[in-house]
């Protein structure tokens, strides 16, 4: 289950996110000793994946026959994570367009304002039958509201 915590946005009010820790292991790492940038990726995944469960945002998706689906990520490294390091990895929904939606990612070195990486990522709804994007609107819309209100 992801965690809340507080964070502030750019004019300095509160806003709520959801984050989960991982801890970076031997198997996670590159010839340097780093997390490789493969486990970045995996690591921002399991971070929406925890949001989308905590909101039921997978079910919720699929009974509406539609499926959220990444099309871009956008990461910026900013510091080089190590073997027995806790990150944490916090998620939120900043833009819903009419075609698109934004969720933003910051990974953190656990108990500190060092950001290791963060991301942009932008979504698109699927139909799962015609395989194709759709205008976000109505109930999907209304969840993704909630996910951007909630966390």
């Amino acid at each position: 289950m992801p965690l809340n915590c507080f964070e502030q946005k750019i004019d300095g009010s509160p806003f709520l996110t959801d984050y989960i820790r991982i801890k970076v292991r031997g198997y996670h790492l590159d010839q340097h000793g780093h997390l490789n940038n493969c486990g970045y990726i995996e690591f921002l995944e399991e971070a929406r994946w925890a949001l989308f469960e905590n909101y039921n945002a997978i079910e919720f998706f699929a009974r509406l026959e539609l499926a959220l689906t990444l099309v871009n990520t956008n990461i910026n490294y900013r510091r080089p994570s190590f073997l027995n390091e806790t990150l944490e990895i916090h998620t939120k929904v900043m833009r819903i367009g009419t075609a698109s939606c934004k969720i933003e990612q910051t990974i953190y070195l656990e108990g500190s304002n060092t950001i290791i990486a963060d991301a942009t990522n932008t979504f698109v709804l699927m139909d799962k039958d015609k395989n194709k994007a759709v205008p976000i609107e109505g109930k999907a819309r209304e969840k993704l509201e909630q996910l951007a209100n909630s966390a």
